[in-house]
């Protein structure tokens, strides 16, 4: 009975498990729009199995699917396909359901083309992207990303960039990567995005600015080289100008600024408002606030390094542009694979259609027409919407242009060959009415320049360039102050640099660490400059005479009339040596020599630039060097009504003009994390050699005195990304003391001392639409006071060198841009653009000066406060078109 019961047990049991299988591997379905969660839930009735997934995963799903007899495994894979979803069985019964990941797994090792070394520590971008991966001390690196539809970017200093889809990685994903030695060496960037998207803070403290990347600034309706850095700490511009550009509480002749090795004498348009560098043919720019490479010499200051195109178009563009200042054109043209050639040109348009644009009138009205006369030469200085004061009327005939032309050879992947050229004009004819006198300017300024550079890349190690330039600026202006049409004073001011000289340098690259470079360069200089002045008014001058060398300056009845010529012949060598440690750190030695024949001797240059990182994100940096310059400006610092342009280039001679020496030391942090930059340098910087002829004081001093400056400060910058928007803050803590023995007994501030200045911004990405908004406050400039004057001499007391200040500068900007495409071509691109500067239109006298007249009616004389304003509400436009 027993053995009975239980083979009925086994024959029952063994019945339902084979109705189950059949079940479970072969049935019949049919759904139509049926939602997947119900499909689910139906099938583990069918089946037995148990599906584990999220409610969010298969809530948008449907299923729409019909058949007989279909085994299980079939059926998943149809559920997978007709969803999207994975389905993984795990076991015997149960199963999974997923969102399929897009991972792609690519692997490899990345080696110098030439000698087959691996290349460590190289920059891996996916997909454009900011976050970005490094090989390992082998070359080695492993990369797992979702998508990798815009490929894998392989970047590494002194090397060709390169880019791979996934798809080139083949089957394995895992593959052998060559990058070819390339003539120019590249910056390592160790913090993508610094301010915005375009510019990069570099390995070497430096920073790099690429225009055709560059996101929206407040006030820019497109990218300017000159206008973007004054957003960094430590840079500024006190009288609004971008060509007066001063960093690190140094004057802006002391700046060294090159486009394409061509040094740049005058870097601004509508006096110092307007760059002279078109940005549509601006690769990019370098810039220095300090720890420079010994190859830049003859500048104590700041280093602007600007680079026009340097790749073959990959194939031909053309773009136009308008804007309220100019109109523009370019071509950058790919004659084959190895020749391009870039040819731009921009002009002003006012003077030809006879209308001013809103940016064109405030502009004008800042440089010509906003220079306010206060009758009481010594009531205090409020700000304009407090103070009564009259503007003068005034009307002038204005334009100006600049030209662009380089030639890119490329006759082989390790030699590169650049011809460039640049021409710019400013040309103004100027009469400025106050009651019964009449005061003409008449300036015109050029700047031309032509280069040549010829880098390569020797064995995989040796590097080497040859490079020369032209440089010859030239300015004329004459200014006429006539009363009831009488001339009763003529002034004359002439000055002309022509540069030329040559750069050889040597690299060698004894490893991935270390690299060793020697050079030589040599340059002369003559300078000619011509300061004419004559109160006797013997001499009229038409208003239709243009020509600044149309007086006679022979005449011994003139009051002053200094004419200047000199020459120096500098030869310099220089030396550097790197250390590029694993974790991306840099320490750089450098020495340069040079010998100035003007002076007949040499003079030393020691360089120091360390940048080490304790961590990923966090870097200790220092410099120290010491510089000197044997080419600035004078100031002639008459009381000449407009003062328009009254920098004067002059050599030293070692006695009225002295050679400039400076020390600057620096140090600091730099931190980088999820977002958050913050960057910190605390600096120091003696500067000898300053004369009273070089500074211009508002005294008017006519006694010469030789000084130095201390200058003490501080630079921070606190930036937050968070997706497409941007916001950071910048301020600048910044002390100069002036000592000249001869005007003061003890130290003053110096005409550029700064206080405080303070930048708050912020920008925003959206679709094609960029926006930004930022706020800028700084100390007003010091100024000398009058003390006391006497009506019937007309002579000046003057109290204090610069112990009184103007009232402290802010102001807002604002801008906006549409970027959108011209038609299916992703070539075809179209871009409008809007900017408002000085959103709240607050004005504030920015200097001031001195002059003394007669009082028709009394006879006596009379004191006026001349007061140039800062630039009101502005409005600006952009339209243009690429193709």
């Amino acid at each position: 009975m027993r053995a009975t019961s239980v083979r009925v047990f086994l024959f029952l049991f063994c019945s339902i498990s084979f109705t189950i299988a059949w079940g479970q591997d072969d049935m019949n379905i049919s759904y139509k729009e049926t939602p997947l969660k119900n499909v689910l839930s139906g099938l583990e009735q069918k089946t037995g199995l148990l599906f584990s997934y999220s409610d969010e995963v298969v809530a948008a799903k449907t299923v729409t699917l019909s058949a007989k007899s279909i085994e299980i495994s079939l059926l998943l894979r149809l559920l997978q396909e007709n969803t999207g979803l994975m389905f993984e069985r795990v076991g015997e019964n149960q199963v999974i359901i997923s969102v399929p990941s897009n991972k792609t797994s690519v692997c490899g090792y990345l080696f110098d083309a030439l000698s087959k070394t691996p290349l460590p520590y190289a920059t891996i971008l996916v997909n454009h992207s900011s976050n970005g991966y490094t090989t390992d001390e082998n070359g080695y690196f492993s990369i797992e990303y979702e998508n990798l539809q815009q490929g894998v970017l392989f970047q590494y200093v002194g090397y060709a960039t390169q880019l791979l889809a996934s798809t080139d990685f083949g089957k394995t994903n895992c593959r052998n990567i060559l990058l070819y030695p390339k003539a120019e060496s590249l910056k390592e960037v160790v913090v993508k995005s610094y301010l915005i998207k375009g510019i990069d803070k570099n390995k070497d403290g430096s920073l790099s600015i690429k225009s055709s990347e560059q996101d929206a600034l407040p006030g820019l309706v497109e990218p300017d080289i000159f206008q973007s850095i004054q957003w960094v700490p430590g840079v500024t511009s006190i009288n609004e100008t971008l060509s007066d550009i001063q960093i690190r509480g140094g004057s802006p002749d002391q700046n060294l600024i090159l486009f394409d090795n061509i040094k740049i004498y005058n870097a601004g348009h509508f006096f110092g408002m307007v760059s002279i560098f078109n940005p549509n043919i601006t690769a990019g720019a370098t810039v220095f606030k300090g720890g420079a490479s010994p190859e830049y010499g003859n500048r104590i200051s700041g280093v602007i390094d600007i680079q026009g195109e340097h790749q073959v178009p990959e194939k031909t563009a053309i773009g136009i542009g308008l804007n309220g200042t100019q109109v523009d054109a370019f071509v950058k043209a790919r004659l084959n694979d190895k020749v391009g050639l870039v040819v731009s040109g921009r002009r002003s348009y006012t003077d030809v259609f006879g209308f001013e644009t809103p940016i064109f009138s405030a502009i004008s009205e800042k440089v010509f027409q906003n220079t306010v006369i206060v009758d009481n030469g010594s009531s205090p200085i409020v700000d304009v919407e407090e103070e009564e004061a009259s503007l003068l009327e005034g009307n002038e005939t204005f334009y100006f242009y600049d030209a662009n032309a380089k030639l890119i050879l490329k006759p082989s992947d390790k030699d590169s060959i650049y011809l460039s050229a640049l021409l710019t004009n400013n040309d103004l004819n100027f009469r400025l009415l106050d009651e019964e006198n009449i005061s003409q300017d008449i300036l015109t300024t050029e700047n031309q320049g032509i280069s040549f550079k010829w880098s390569g890349i020797r064995a995989g190690r040796w590097k080497h360039s040859l490079s020369g330039y032209y440089s010859n600026y030239e300015t004329g202006y004459r200014n006429v102050f006539r009363e009831e049409q009488e001339v009763q004073e003529e002034n004359l001011r002439r000055n002309a640099v022509e540069d030329y000289g040559l750069d050889l340098r040597m690299g060698y690259d004894l490893n991935e660490t270390h690299e060793f470079t020697l050079g030589y360069q040599t340059s002369t200089n003559t300078v000619f400059y011509q300061l004419f002045r004559d109160q006797s008014g013997i001499e009229d001058i038409e208003p239709e005479d243009e020509d600044p060398e149309g007086v006679d300056s022979s005449q011994d009845n003139r009051d002053f009339n200094e004419i200047s010529t000199r020459s120096n012949t500098s030869n310099a060598f220089y030396g550097d040596y790197s250390l590029r440690t694993k974790n991306r750190g840099l320490i750089r030695l450098g020495i340069r020599a040079s010998n100035f024949s003007i002076l007949e001797d040499w003079f030393w240059e020691p360089r120091l630039n360390v940048e080490y990182p304790l961590a990923n994100f966090f870097r200790l940096k220092f410099t120290g060097e010491k510089r000197y310059q044997a080419i600035s400006q004078l100031v002639e610092f008459e009381d000449t009504q407009s003062r328009l342009e009254s920098g004067i280039w002059t050599l030293t001679d070692n006695e009225d003009f002295p050679l400039l020496e400076s020390q600057q030391f620096s140090g600091g942090v730099l931190i980088d994390f999820s977002g958050w930059t913050f960057d910190l340098d605390a600096y120091v910087k003696k500067i000898d050699g300053l004369t009273s002829f070089t500074n211009g004081f508002t005294s008017a001093s006519e006694d010469y005195s030789r000084g130095s400056s201390d200058i003490l400060g501080l630079d921070f910058l606190m930036k937050k990304q968070l997706g497409d928007y941007r916001i950071w803050m910048g301020y600048t803590y910044n002390t100069v003391e002036y000592q000249f023995n001869e005007l003061a007994d003890s130290k003053f501030p110096g005409n550029n001392d700064i206080t405080h200045n303070l930048t708050l911004s912020s920008t925003y990405n959206s679709g094609n639409w960029k926006f930004s908004l930022g706020w800028n406050y700084r100390t007003g400039a010091p100024f000398t006071p009058i003390a006391g004057f006497n009506n019937t001499t007309g002579d000046i007391t003057f109290g204090d060198i610069n112990s009184l200040r103007l009232p402290d500068y802010h102001r807002m900007d604002a801008s906006a841009q549409y970027h959108f495409p011209l038609s299916s071509k992703k070539s075809a691109k179209g871009l409008f653009g809007i900017s408002l500067q000085n959103l709240y239109a607050r004005e504030v006298p920015l200097s001031i000066f001195y002059r003394v007249d007669e009082n028709p009616d009394t006879g006596l004389q009379e004191i006026e406060r001349l007061e140039q304003l800062s630039l009101g509400i502005a409005p600006n436009f952009l339209v243009r078109f690429s193709f």
